[in-house]
């Protein structure tokens, strides 16, 4: 249970701590992440039960932990290092700090995966998520409707919605998450609600626990109305995208009335909401947007970055590097240069090349086939539920990093891991629950079937004579 806690501590650190893109925050996760898988390899080898689960996306992702170590390996000086022939990266510190962060996010997805050995544990790691969102969105929301210009003790400006984030579209990629999070649950509890006993339809309302759907659906809304007053374009755009694709899954499934239902309902809660505190002046600052400012500016940015990465397409320069080698190709505003390409693919190739983006990409594609494979094919609603949040935050995810870098955000991507993990462990949750049944089969000696029921290596034989 300790290491249980630990992984949602972590998580809940990283967003709330201005979504830990400071090198001090960047080092906690990753301290205290290997020390909580330390622990829990202690623990499972104390026990007598170290039998860590198996997932093929694990094979694309260590991969990747091991390529960005040949980076870090393979420290060379200056751009002059574009043609090698091997791994390498041009600035040891930076690289070293963002492979430790890959690693932990490797191990976050290991320990949520092997850990929450219980339906209640893994229901409490999806609420702790959907908790996160709600909390970031309410302050959030204070920020923007109650003129509050802080982040903690850091002053920040009010004309858009970000909670504990410097950055609003890192902001609405967590809410995005939080948000596929909250309806997975829902659907888990609508199919629960189906599936139950055939009484009274009014007995049927009364278990469902209609107040604290009410509360559920509640939070949804406010969530949804502070990524609209974020302002993130792209990040309004992803949750569309997202919502689409979970009612098209969710239609492929059978069941996708459930979700269009709460799709519609949710809907019009957050247009209600919105109109209500005020959405017209969130759209007329849409409207003021001048093709000038630094989001039109995205384009010239990736030509520049593309002149960067020609000589280097295979291999990159080294994870985190692209800060210290980009000033050297950029355009639009040399004397502030860009840390980051706003664009995760275009970054990738720069720092790991084509090499490393195809693993990464093979991790997504595995980590999206389990997902649709929990929510089209499990019998379990949980795991159906949380199969169809993962299908929404993976979608959001892709979406979204098209314009931007949320992922090199350890607020955003410690959330991305653990919601990962928890797909993988869903996966398991039926065998899991299972593994006591005792296996019962059938066979003739004679003219007398013989019921053999066989469990823990022991054997209870039933003879019946034969009528």
């Amino acid at each position: 249970m300790i290491v249980d806690l630990g992984v949602i501590a972590i998580c809940y650190f990283a967003a709330l701590s201005w979504g830990s893109n400071e090198p001090w925050a960047m080092s906690v996760i990753a301290v205290g992440t290997f020390s909580l898988l330390a622990l829990r390899l202690i623990q499972d080898a104390w026990q007598g039960s170290l039998e860590p689960r198996r997932s093929r996306v694990y094979l694309p992702l260590l991969f990747f932990v091991v390529y960005t170590g040949l980076q870090v390996a393979g420290q060379r000086a200056g751009l002059e290092s574009a043609r090698a022939w091997l791994p390498h990266t041009v600035d040891g510190h930076s690289s070293t700090l963002y492979f430790l962060l890959a690693a932990s996010y490797v191990a976050l997805v290991f320990l949520v995966h092997n850990g929450f050995r219980s339906r209640f544990r893994v229901k409490m790691l999806l609420i702790a998520i959907v908790a996160l969102g709600l909390l970031e969105a309410l302050y959030g929301l204070l920020q923007y409707l109650g003129n509050y210009g802080y982040i903690w003790d850091y002053q920040v400006t009010t004309e858009v919605a970000r909670g504990t984030f410097i950055n609003r579209n890192h902001y609405a990629l967590l809410l995005n998450l939080s948000i596929c999070a909250r309806l997975g649950y829902l659907y888990y509890r609508s199919i629960r609600f189906s599936r139950g006993p055939r009484t009274t339809f009014l007995d049927r309302l009364s278990a469902l626990r209609l107040e604290r759907l009410a509360w559920v659906a509640l939070g949804l809304a406010f969530m949804g109305m502070a990524l609209i007053f974020s302002r993130s374009r792209m990040g309004i755009a992803a949750l569309a995208g997202c919502a689409g694709m979970m009612v098209i899954t969710g239609k492929i499934s059978r069941t996708g009335k459930r979700v269009l239902v709460f799709g519609l309902s949710v809907g019009l809660a957050l247009a209600s909401l919105a109109l209500y505190t005020g959405i017209d002046v969130v759209l007329e600052r849409y409207e003021k947007i001048a093709p000038g400012q630094a989001e039109e500016d995205r384009l010239p940015m990736w030509q520049d970055a593309w002149k960067m990465i020609r000589g280097h397409v295979v291999l990159g320069q080294g994870l985190g590097t692209f800060r210290w080698t980009y000033p050297e190709f950029e355009s639009v505003d040399p004397d502030v240069p860009a840390m980051y390409a706003h664009n995760d693919y275009i970054q990738a190739v720069a720092e790991v090349g084509v090499i490393g983006l195809l693993m990464l990409l093979a991790a997504y594609a595995l980590a999206w086939k389990t997902a649709a494979r929990n929510l089209l094919t499990a019998d379990d609603p949980l795991v159906k539920g949380i199969g169809l949040a993962v299908v929404g935050g993976l979608t959001a995810t892709a979406l979204q990093e098209l314009t931007d870098f949320s992922l090199y955000i350890p607020g955003v991507a410690a959330t991305f891991a653990v919601l990962v993990g928890l797909n993988l462990r869903a996966s398991h949750l039926g065998v899991k629950e299972t593994r006591g049944v005792p296996a019962t089969r059938m066979s003739f000696t004679g003219n007398r079937p013989l019921i053999v029921l066989q469990d823990s290596g022991f054997r209870l034989l039933i003879r019946k004579e034969k009528p």
